[in-house]
């Protein structure tokens, strides 16, 4: 039987304890638990609270599951895989087949019902920790405020992959009739909606301002704006606000502005930034609003490079994964801040090198050097042909990567099959790391891996983005620099052709959050948000190396694949066919009608 909206949001809440929380809530013979015996106990009663925290997604390669990370489901990277982003691409998607699902469980549904499963502990949270007799007074206020926010958060996420929905702020009587008189909200409504509530949480004091490093995964006000900000960018951006309503983006501009105003958060300078990633979970980078609280070094062995290839007994890897495309390494700039290429036409294979590119030594032809000379971030978020991987565990010599066909990490044609090899010639290292791999069958002696959901600079970039919107065009640069100048980068009114106009700044800033957040999994979301679909994600291509007998390299675009996953079907996700059925004046997104 498929999981639903109405098993999720109306299951008893006995239900609920005989199923959910063996550990943490000991269950009587017959499986059952009275709610008195739950608000009686301490650690029932906290299970309340850690039950919805457990329904939030943890690991960045799995909530598009198998092993495929959002960003595969884009322009920015693709997986060579039959499964998920295969079928995605294929535009399998449709009211019966949601894609994003867990093929290997059963029910194999994802998403829909798993945002709803949180706002339903969410709201049984809110509704029963303040009946405890086994917890403090500040642990009850303080518990709620948090389930509050985490109500918040999941219904950021049902909003960002299906449209606005409606909102409970309680847990649904067994015997509640009325799932056809349901019906959408504007975006508006539900963004003003959720805004109220975290400002009422913020303004309560009953949330930490920040939290400890030992309870990090718990959310803070720092979490609460940040949900806000992002709920009104989604709220002021073109799918939602057709008319460009300006006061919608002031609304955005206000809120991602509370958040850079925070003193306890800040930019790590770039010789940190990959700690914003790969990290001692206890020594929280300052950058980092909230972040998973689970270790994904994982990804390595399904999301990273093959080391094997290096000997010393290191095991081979599973999948190489997200492969990055050869269009999102175009957007990184070179140090001066030009562009590196353009497009002579729609295929992408046919480009001309920037003059300032040339100037600094970019080029294709043969025994060119397309990598160097390039922003800092290209050198920490892609692996590339000759670059140092670094060592592996508990060995002495760097892994230098080889991407050419035949090289050690050589260029693989086989693009819908499980592949250690990339198909785009190139690999992710922002959050994968060499030393999870080792002699003689090591692995996982490396840092901590941690998804991040919130951090400082997507507030810097919100800003710029509403400023411009706003015909602020000086505002508007002094927050993109914020990033730009972190990396190195030339100040954007510094880079070869700058005009203080909506023309030449709103794409820069675009690219420049396409850059900063690479393989995080915001490009998703962004693509459907600016309505820009039908002009990224046709197809994608990468490059192709070749070395002859004399070591000569030669470079070669190639397209990797067309996609079917631009049309207007994919820019909200539908309603699973099951509960639309039941709630018939919950109308499906206008693509789907």
């Amino acid at each position: 039987m498929k999981k639903n909206i109405f098993a999720l949001l109306a299951i008893a809440l006995l239900g609920i304890f005989s199923t959910s929380c063996e550990k943490v809530l000991e269950k009587t013979p017959d499986g059952q638990i009275t709610i008195d015996q739950v608000l009686s106990n301490y650690a029932r009663s906290q299970g309340l609270i850690d039950e919805t925290y457990g329904q939030v997604y943890l690991i960045r390669d799995g909530i598009a599951f198998v092993y495929c990370t959002i960003d595969a489901l884009t322009d920015n990277a693709y997986t060579a895989i039959p499964y998920n982003a295969y079928d995605w691409h294929n535009g399998s998607l449709s009211l019966s087949n949601p894609v994003i699902n867990d093929l290997w469980a059963s029910p194999t549904d994802q998403l829909w019902p798993d945002f709803w499963r949180g706002i339903r502990f969410a709201n049984n949270a809110i509704k029963y920790l303040p009946q405890s007799t086994a917890i403090t007074d500040l642990q009850k206020s303080q518990w709620v405020a948090e389930a509050r926010v985490l109500r918040c958060w999941f219904y950021m996420n049902l909003m960002e992959f299906y449209g606005p929905v409606p909102w409970f702020d309680e847990p649904i009587d067994p015997n509640f009739e009325g799932w056809n008189s349901l019906v959408r909200p504007t975006y508006d409504e539900l963004a003003d909606k959720i805004a109220a509530e975290l400002d009422d949480v913020i303004n309560s004091g009953d949330l930490a301002q920040q939290s400890t490093p030992t309870d990090a995964r718990h959310v803070d006000c720092g979490v609460a704006r940040a949900i806000k900000a992002r709920v009104y960018l989604n709220n002021a951006s073109v799918l939602n606000n057709p008319n460009h309503d300006d006061a919608l983006w002031q609304k955005a501009l206000n809120a991602a502005l509370d958040v850079t105003a925070m003193s306890q958060y800040s930019l790590v300078p770039m010789s940190d930034y990959k700690s914003l990633f790969c990290s001692d979970f206890a020594n929280r980078p300052s950058e980092i609003i909230w972040r998973s609280w689970y270790n994904n070094s994982e990804i390595n062995n399904k999301n990273a490079v093959n080391v094997q290839p290096y000997g010393s007994g290191i095991p081979a890897m599973w999948n190489c994964g997200e492969s990055p495309t050869q269009e999102l390494v175009d957007c990184f700039e070179m140090t001066n801040g030009a562009l590196p290429v353009t497009y002579d036409d729609d295929t992408h294979l046919h480009v001309t090198v920037t003059p300032e590119a040339a100037a600094l030594g970019y080029s294709e032809g043969k025994n060119g050097d397309p990598y160097a000379n390039r922003d800092a971030r290209f050198y920490n978020n892609i692996v590339y042909n000759g670059c140092n991987y670094g060592v592996p565990y508990n060995c002495t010599e760097p892994y230098i990567i080889e991407t050419f066909v035949g090289g050690k990490n050589g260029f693989n044609d086989v693009i819908a099959k499980e592949t250690q090899n990339s198909c785009t010639g190139y690999y992710n290292r922002k959050d994968s790391q060499i030393k999870f791999w080792g002699a003689n069958g090591n692995n996982g002696n490396c840092l901590g891996t941690y998804w991040v959901y919130f951090r400082l600079a997507e507030f810097y970039l919100n800003a710029a983005e509403a400023y411009c919107e706003l015909g602020k065009y000086s505002e508007a640069c002094q927050m993109l620099n914020m990033t730009r100048e972190r990396a190195g980068q030339p100040a954007i009114e510094d880079v070869p052709g700058y005009a203080a106009s909506y023309e030449f700044l709103m794409p820069r800033i675009r690219n420049e959050r396409r850059v900063e957040f690479c393989m995080e999994g915001w490009r998703f979301h962004d693509q459907r948000r600016w309505k820009i679909l039908s002009e990224t994600n046709r197809f994608v291509t990468g490059m192709r190396i070749t070395k002859d007998d004399d070591g000569n390299l030669s470079y070669e675009r190639r397209k990797i694949r067309d996609y079917q996953s631009y049309t207007d079907k994919y820019l909200i996700m539908p309603i699973p066919l099951e509960d639309a059925k039941k709630m018939v004046n919950l109308e499906q997104p206008e693509a789907w009608r």
